[in-house]
């Protein structure tokens, strides 16, 4: 019979869970595709021949490589006596026991991966057993089990991963399995609904997309009286939005100087919000700030009037987390995929304890 491979077992984890689903790397990992092929090779699946996590670190090279039938039940047995018995198994086919991992890899598999697992419904445990016992408690759902057949390939895999996200991944994990694929998909133009009617069009992107996201979805809900003022999406094109509230409060669009990817305005208490879409780059630092300041009194804006926002696609993806230990205090952090909260760095003032 043929098994998926480990490589091709990792392969399917990163389609399953992408980039925005939060600690995606301790469910797409080399030892979580191992425990998956383990799994698989075993037939742990729906709570049949149930797996601990030692059974995985002990696979090797030459186990995997004998996949009839009888001698991956063989291969079971014996691991369910210890990795003594699985040794002695291995020498009588005439192979080396060389585990994958050692042994001090079990608690990071069972407290991360499995149980991670385990929340999006993609691993079963046997409730009646012990948390703590040795028992074999866990086995992949089947569901989760049936993406990695070897013949489920082209549309029909992609069909069979959506429809596992669609019952597994939740609205916040739906919502970034769907950032992940327009982020990932051909290059369309952004269309933006404006607060109070009205269009814009913007270039294919991510930046664009996160502009969007702050427009349409985080505007209505952080902003009294949202309007946007204008998006700029490079240095060659500033779409101004609304030109004519533009010259009365004395703004003069240079696309040569520093500017925000977008400035809003809420009209209730007379805020000015200053928009840095941090894609791959370009979040409010202590230097982006600055430079952004330095523009907001040349325009003679009120910086007391002034907010500062970085956008970034998600707080699990690799821009914020290379970014977050240089924002700027005083400024806010929102995410394309959590739409319903906002970061507020703020520094606290001095008391006297006189």
């Amino acid at each position: 019979m043929t098994l998926t491979s480990r490589a091709v077992c990792q392969e399917r984890l990163r389609r399953v869970f992408p980039e925005q689903v939060t600690h995606r790397g301790r469910l797409t990992n080399q030892l979580a595709a191992s425990a998956v092929f383990v799994s698989l090779y075993v037939g742990s699946v729906a709570g049949a021949r149930k797996v601990r996590p030692s059974m995985v670190l002990w696979m090797c090279d030459a186990a995997a490589r004998r996949t009839r039938i009888t001698e991956r039940r063989e291969w079971y047995e014996a691991a369910l006596r210890g990795k003594r018995s699985l040794s002695e198994l291995l020498r009588t086919w005439g192979v080396q026991h060389q585990p994958w991992y050692g042994d001090n890899t079990r608690e990071p598999l069972r407290d991360e991966t499995f149980r991670t697992w385990a929340e999006y419904g993609a691993l079963l445990r046997d409730e009646t057993v012990p948390t703590t016992s040795p028992v074999p408690q866990w086995s992949l759902a089947d569901d989760f089990a049936s993406l990695f057949r070897t013949r489920l390939r082209g549309d029909e895999l992609e069909r069979a991963i959506s429809r596992w996200q669609e019952n597994h991944l939740g609205a916040a994990g739906l919502a970034r399995v769907a950032i992940a694929r327009q982020l990932a998909g051909p290059g369309a133009q952004v269309v933006v609904d404006l607060p109070g009617g009205g269009r814009r069009t913007l270039a294919p992107g991510g930046s664009s997309l996160i502009v969007k996201g702050v427009i349409e979805r985080l505007a209505p809900r952080l902003l009294e009286r949202p309007g946007v003022l204008f998006i700029s999406e490079s240095r060659e094109h500033v779409d101004v939005v609304d030109d004519r509230l533009l010259r009365r409060l004395g703004i003069e669009i240079d696309a040569a100087r520093v500017l925000p990817d977008a400035l809003l305005f809420d009209a209730g208490p007379g805020v000015f919000w200053l928009v840095e879409a941090a894609y791959t780059a370009g979040a409010s630092d202590e230097a982006r700030k600055a430079a952004l300041v330095e523009w907001a009194v040349s325009q003679n804006l009120d910086p007391a009037a002034c907010r500062y926002l970085s956008a970034f696609v998600s707080r699990t993806a690799q821009p914020f987390r290379r970014l977050v230990s240089s924002l700027a205090w005083g400024t806010h952090v929102w995410f394309l995929d959590e739409p319903e909260s906002v970061i507020r760095l703020e520094e606290l003032p001095e008391r006297s304890h006189s």
